[in-house]
């Protein structure tokens, strides 16, 4: 999984975008997410319900491709 794929969670869902993999944000924000419970290998995903942009950490083996 790579940033920009589309994914979903394993248990079905709504599709999301993959923003990034934690290890791979500036450090800054890698820091920040980490500080709040974020491993490296978790993925950031970003989607729309309605006109609302939601954002969630996920742990990669909980999201399969859309």
């Amino acid at each position: 999984m790579r940033r920009g794929d589309t994914v979903r969670l394993q248990s079905g869902g709504t599709k999301m975008t993959i923003f990034g993999i934690v290890e791979e944000l500036p450090d800054t924000t890698k820091e920040q997410l980490m500080n709040s419970g974020a491993e490296e290998k978790d993925v950031v995903c970003k989607w729309f319900v309605g006109t609302t942009l939601k954002k969630e950490i996920f742990k990669p083996e909980m999201l399969m491709r859309a």
